[in-house]
């Protein structure tokens, strides 16, 4: 509705917040109720019989049921909460304007209509009453836009008070949604693909509703419906942490700034909230121990020249790739002017210690391979003639050297600070450009030299692979004291040692970056120029474990390598712990 100036300023958007708290909060306490039912129910060890397993049969049909009525309490609080803050922000700009027009003179109407009293300013306020129009006319779409969503969820809570209805699948067949989830789970990603594209949105809505974990992970459904449901799956791993008695724990302190709407570069507009904001779109979300997922940052689409796939390293995980990896990628997709996936679907080695194995990049690699033919499925569909180029930090470089040689094809893969070229006698694809980037006196030189090396050849000297130029980067130092506090320090520019094994990654104006850059936008990168040698000024690796503050946190990819060393480096003979 296109509200009157005087029905504007009696409106209250707060209570669309207030409503999304109201919903997740219901959801919480369904979650609740039903899983003390089931645990009741299944605490009865001396009950059995006939009417035992008909009970059995009730409560987990109603389980289930719950779970659905739940995940619509989760999109319900989703869409109040975006329409609470879409909708302050317009009334606030209406009124704002309308405010700075009085001030100046103006009259204004309740129709949005603006005069003043010198007709010599007969233009201005007619400049002042198309502002306020147009103002008035975003007010009216977001309530529109809104009142439908949300209407539509208040009608799936109707339909769903004796279950959810059956969905229509291609053909015209009907079918509860769990068994079709289940059937789609038994289906070739590109058949997936078919059935759910051809089916409704108020459908595809329900299967979301049904198993929102399965629909928001399944290879072959369409990235932005399995957008949809991973924020269910978001919500619902929140519940968890809160019902667990964690919820101030770090846990859930990441899940919920992975709710919370960011700043977003190359963003389709119609994503833009009215303040600017965008929610933050999970392809893959599974809250283990460690967190999977794989956010995209930025909009796939037509005019989309180039994506990146970045694979961080050594110490990722989910609590840690929401900081510094996920800033570094936001700016590789500003400076590229497309979308960058930051890639975590899958545990990466938890330290140096366990940095040796190859079964982080096995299984990672598998999943790494077939993401990347979903991802070449969505741009063929979206953005026909998009170049990818992955990008694998340290530990990750092994990751896509490995998904490459199990049948990745990208346009162009570069090794950053990488352990290897992947841990597979089969050789890489042909056609793709691969580029190397590694400082002087990098750590990695270790791994990267070590006879017999599990992660494959050294990436700078791989045949086919073009060393790129490092050059300087700035290093904001935070020296550590004798108890392991950081304090305050001090920048420096350096050429290469022990901090450029991630420091790069927090310059955007270093040579490495910006060659990183040029590699995904298709230029001319600046080749290596060797300034020193890789390894001559390199400490000695320590000696068994367990290894030293330095060792350890310059190879915790997330923490960037960004530190002072505490004391000097011992003087210990080369010898690795694998």
């Amino acid at each position: 509705m296109r509200p009157t100036i005087s029905q504007l300023r009696a409106w209250s958007p707060q209570s669309f917040a207030d409503t999304g708290s109201a919903a997740a909060t219901v959801a919480e306490s369904l979650d609740t109720g039903i899983g003390t039912a089931v645990r009741a129910f299944d605490s009865a060890s001396s009950w059995s019989g006939v009417a035992h397993d008909a009970a059995h049969r009730v409560i987990w049909a109603e389980h289930d049921h719950a779970g659905e009525v739940r995940n619509v309490l989760h999109m319900v609080a989703d869409e109040a909460t975006d329409a609470g803050a879409d909708l302050c922000h317009a009334r606030a700009f209406v009124l704002g304007v309308v405010r700075g027009a009085e001030g100046l003179g103006f009259t204004v109407f309740d129709d949005g209509t603006v005069t003043h009293p010198d007709t010599e300013l007969a233009g201005q306020a007619a400049l002042l009453a198309d502002s306020v129009s147009d103002a008035l006319d975003t007010v009216d779409f977001l309530d529109e836009r809104y009142g439908e969503r949300l209407e539509g969820l208040a009608a799936d809570l109707t339909s769903m008070i004796t279950g959810q209805p059956d969905v229509r699948l291609p053909g015209g067949t009907a079918s509860d949604a769990d068994s079709v989830v289940r059937m789609l789970e038994t289906l070739t990603p590109t058949r997936v693909r078919d059935v759910v594209e051809q089916m409704s949105s108020d459908d595809v809505r329900r299967l979301i509703q049904a198993n929102p974990h399965v629909v928001g992970n399944l290879p072959g459904v369409p990235f932005a419906i399995r957008a949809q449901a991973n924020e269910i799956n978001i919500r619902n791993a929140l519940a968890a942490e809160n019902r667990a008695g964690r919820g101030q724990g770090r846990r859930a302190r990441t899940l919920r700034g992975l709710l919370e709407p960011v700043r977003q570069p190359n963003v389709d507009a119609t994503r833009r909230g009215d303040d600017g904001l965008v929610e933050r779109t999970f392809i893959t979300f599974v809250n283990t121990p460690r967190g999977r997922m794989v956010e995209m940052i930025g909009s796939l689409g037509p005019g989309t020249a180039n994506t990146a796939v970045y694979v961080p390293g050594t110490g990722t995980s989910l609590d840690t790739a929401v900081g510094r990896n996920r800033t570094a990628a936001t700016e590789l997709a500003t400076r590229t002017g497309g979308p960058v996936f930051l890639y975590l679907d899958g545990d990466l080695p938890p330290d140096l210690r366990t940095a040796a194995s190859t079964g982080f990049a096995a299984a990672m690699a598998h999943r790494l391979a077939l993401f990347g033919s979903e991802l070449d499925t969505e741009i063929a569909g979206r953005a026909p003639g998009t170049t990818t180029t992955y990008i694998g930090h340290s530990y990750g470089g092994s990751v896509v050297g490995s998904a490459e040689q199990l049948g990745l094809a990208p346009d162009r893969v570069i090794y950053a600070s990488s352990a290897g070229t992947g841990i597979y006698d089969t050789p890489h694809p042909a056609g793709v450009d691969r580029f190397s980037l590694t400082f002087p006196g990098d750590p990695i030189h270790y791994v990267q030299s070590l006879p017999g090396n599990p992660h494959g050849h050294d990436p700078d000297t791989a045949p086919g692979v073009i060393r790129l130029d490092t050059g300087t980067v700035d290093v904001h130092e935070h020296p550590v004291d004798a108890d392991g506090r950081t304090v305050d320090g001090s920048g420096r520019t350096v050429d290469g040692g022990l901090v450029t094994h991630g420091a790069y990654w927090n310059d955007p104006e270093s040579t490495a970056f910006q060659n990183m850059v040029k590699v995904i936008v298709g230029a001319e990168p600046d080749l290596y120029v060797p300034r020193k040698p890789d390894v001559a000024e390199l400490p000695p690796p320590p000696l068994g474990a367990p290894a030293p503050l330095w060792w350890l946190y310059l190879f915790n990819d997330h923490a960037d390598g960004d530190i002072d060393l505490p004391g000097p480096i011992p003087d210990i003979p080369l010898r690795l712990p694998w």
